[in-house]
């Protein structure tokens, strides 16, 4: 057992109590007891004085790129330049440096051939490295119209879909993730373009399904996003341009179907206004900003917290999501 006292607490994020300060009491991972300051438990239990400091539950990253140093690995062919043990090199750090910054419990959401989350996943699990805990997709199911990038796995036709599908779970996949639009990052695709069929996800969905587990979808654009929600999709990536008849349709389904929106991994786009995808990401500013709003304020929806950059961004500040989300 462990007493910990003099704890702050954030309300929203602390159930079962209405205190804003106080001790708690530990008994091995759970949370026994949270009490007023100065309590006394009664338990001979050693005590650690957090002096005011904030007592949060472990975090959640919904969309993180483990294997990823810095965004440019995974675009065209540069990530063909890095070997098996530099991607899980990082993979390693990544899974550590969230850790420490809170995440307990991350998804990655787009491996590497080599599979290198999946394999430090099995790690974490087994005691034999220090890390968040890992739900990985395995490599991204992607038809040809997406540019080369080193997290695909091609697929074309709903025949082609379920083959992958099941190739990508055999492999050790805990769900699956497909790429639904065009992207930010990819010069030759248009961000609101959808480059993926109804067949085709509902073909993955079935798949996942019968597999106990869901899918994820990489949409920017209105049309992606909405065909998506429609075939059964569980989480919907980024979700920029999101209509508002699909916010009715997803709040209707409340339960089943939720928006992971990365605002950090955008902000860094904005943040190079004269390269060609910054050009294009201020372009689209103002209907994105209006889409999320809308979705955050006046629909019932679940949104989740993703930050969809790489480690060589995050460690410079591992917060920076909680601001630009305040």
């Amino acid at each position: 057992m462990l007493i910990l006292k003099n704890c702050r607490f954030v309300p929203f994020l602390t159930e079962g109590t209405d205190l804003t300060q106080g001790d708690v009491l530990l008994d091995g991972h759970t949370i026994a007891r949270i009490a007023p300051p100065d309590t006394d438990f009664g338990a001979d239990a050693p005590v650690l004085n957090l002096k005011g400091k904030t007592l949060l539950p472990g975090l959640i990253d919904m969309h993180v790129h483990l294997c990823m140093y810095d965004d440019a690995d995974i675009v065209g062919g540069a990530g063909t330049l890095i070997s098996p043990c530099d991607w899980t090199i990082n993979a390693v750090n990544y899974a550590q440096a969230l850790l420490d910054a809170g995440f307990t419990t991350v998804r990655d959401m787009g491996d590497v051939d080599c599979l290198p989350a999946k394999y430090v996943r099995d790690a974490i699990n087994k005691g034999r490295l220090t890390g968040s805990r890992i739900f990985t997709s395995g490599p991204i199911i992607e038809s040809s119209w997406t540019d080369s990038t080193t997290m695909g796995c091609l697929a074309d036709g709903p025949m082609e879909f379920r083959k992958a599908a099941r190739m990508t779970m055999a492999r050790g996949a805990d769900f699956l993730k497909l790429y639904g639009s065009g992207s930010l990052l990819m010069p030759s695709n248009e961000p609101g373009y959808p480059i993926i069929e109804p067949e085709e996800i509902r073909e993955a969905v079935t798949q996942a399904r019968q597999n106990s587990t869901y899918v994820a979808i990489h949409a920017h654009g209105a049309t992606a996003i909405d065909m998506a929600a429609h075939e059964g999709v569980h989480t919907i990536e980024h979700a920029s341009m999101i209509r508002e008849d699909t916010l009715a349709y997803i709040e209707d389904h409340y339960e089943e179907i939720g928006l992971v929106p990365t605002l950090y991994a955008f902000n860094g786009i904005l943040e190079a206004p004269d390269t060609p995808n910054g050009v294009r990401a201020h372009k689209l500013l103002k209907q994105i900003v209006s889409s999320l709003k809308s979705a955050c304020n006046q629909h019932r929806v679940q949104i989740g917290w993703g930050t969809d950059v790489g480690l060589k961004i995050f460690e410079q500040d591992p917060m920076k999501e909680f601001r630009l989300r305040k």
